[in-house]
């Protein structure tokens, strides 16, 4: 039986025993007066049940139509995946290029480097072959001797307290650090021959440095010419017998020399006398005669490093809490850039030919780009990078566990 004739039944009967207890003549009304309640109990009785009717009707379809929702079957799920949103690739910055696994495809592992030189036929390097009671001992420095073909390794010495080196037409000039405790031996520049890396000549460093300080040899050479940064002077040899040529007084302690590669400038970076000042200055590499200068950085943290270029000068620097780089013009030392990257205090600025190489030491990464522009073409990630020496013909990299051979991708500018 359904609800509604359920419901019929009901009021069906509800009616006929209403209609025995109702009187079937009409209850008498005089106006003026209230009737009396009984006589309208039917009249609400048929009211109130037709509003259960009513709700009990409306409750029953509403229960019906949950019901159907319930039953209804579930739409098939589809094994094809949604779309993703197309994503676009964030250009990266030309300047700062992801640094790249590393690049050293061949390694000589005579210990860690302390300087680096290079002709067509072998790369040299300076090296500690090893700590004593878990310190370096600089008087075990070595020289190594690496065939650029072959990687076979030659090695002499030990040359104490070494720290340059400087490849000129007559052999390789090696430059020993000095100060007042040091023996005279010490205090010393040795030229020893390119090949059997025997010595040829040593020679005492000209003048003295500043009383109770380090200062090391800065030295920087062509085929024929050969600067010697010690102290407060700067001083031009004779590339074959190392004899003085002439003298030029500096306005502060040399902290490093370069010669650009057509060989007519030579840019001194120093710790200026006055506190807290850095300068770069620009001489005729002939005359020694003075061009320009400018201020630069790190003049209370190791002093600036230079590196002459085919227009002007890389400076690089430390400034305590980061590293900073610089490139200065030719004529006058004026501003060219000052790439706004973060370099770590360790940063140093190499440059042969049309390369800029930027290494990091302290960031472990070594990055190559053009040396006009500054632009940075790639970059590596290497383990204590150290020093790097490069050419026409390759690249290699000086680090704490001797010389590896480069192989930059995508390839350096040349």
């Amino acid at each position: 039986m359904s609800g509604h004739e359920e419901l019929i039944q009901r009021l069906t009967r509800f009616y006929r025993e209403a209609g025995r207890e109702v009187s079937s003549a009409p209850p008498t009304w005089v106006p003026g007066k209230p009737r009396p309640w009984r006589a309208l109990q039917p009249a609400l009785a048929s009211l109130l049940l037709v509003a259960l009717a009513v709700g009990l009707a409306v409750t029953i379809r509403m229960v019906r139509e949950e019901a159907d929702r319930k039953i209804l079957p579930a739409p098939l799920l589809t094994a094809s995946p949604t779309p993703s949103p197309s994503i676009s690739p964030t250009p990266s910055p030309s300047v700062s290029p992801t640094p790249l696994s590393s690049w050293v495809t061949r390694r000589v592992p005579i210990g860690s480097t302390v300087a680096m030189s290079l002709d067509s036929s072998a790369v040299f390097a300076l090296y500690d072959p090893g700590p004593i009671n878990g310190r370096p001992d600089p008087a075990r420095t070595m020289l190594a001797r690496i065939d650029r073909v072959t990687a076979t390794a030659t090695t002499a010495g030990p040359f104490p307290q070494g720290r340059l080196l400087a490849r000129v037409g007559s052999g390789l000039w090696i430059g020993a650090a000095a100060d007042q405790g040091m023996t005279a031996d010490a205090q010393s520049l040795t030229l020893v021959d390119a090949v059997t890396l025997k010595v040829k000549q040593r020679i005492h460093l000209p003048g003295q440095p500043t009383p109770g300080t380090l200062s090391v040899p800065q030295i920087a050479a062509t085929s024929d010419l050969l600067w010697l940064g010690y102290g407060q002077s700067l001083y031009r040899l004779e590339p074959t017998t190392g004899r003085t040529l002439l003298t030029e007084n500096l306005s502060g302690t040399a902290t490093s020399v370069s010669i650009d590669p057509s060989g007519r400038r030579l840019y001194v970076g120093l710790i200026s006398t006055q506190p807290g000042v850095a300068l770069v200055i620009e001489l005729d590499a002939s005359t020694g005669s003075r061009i320009a200068s400018a201020p630069t950085g790190g003049a209370d943290l190791g002093g600036p490093h230079v590196a002459a270029a085919p227009d002007g000068v890389w400076i690089s620097y430390a400034t305590g809490m980061l590293g900073a780089v610089e490139h200065r013009s030719a004529v006058g030392l004026a501003l060219l850039m000052s790439p706004d990257h973060h370099y770590t205090n360790g940063i140093r600025v190499s440059v042969f030919g049309g390369e800029v190489w930027l290494v990091d030491g302290m960031a472990q990464q070594v990055a190559c780009g053009d040396a006009l522009s500054g632009v940075i073409a790639a970059s590596s990630q290497e383990t204590l990078p150290g020093d790097v020496v490069a050419d026409t013909n390759g690249s290699y990299l000086g680090d704490s566990d001797g010389v590896g051979f480069l192989q930059p991708n995508p390839p350096c500018p040349r």
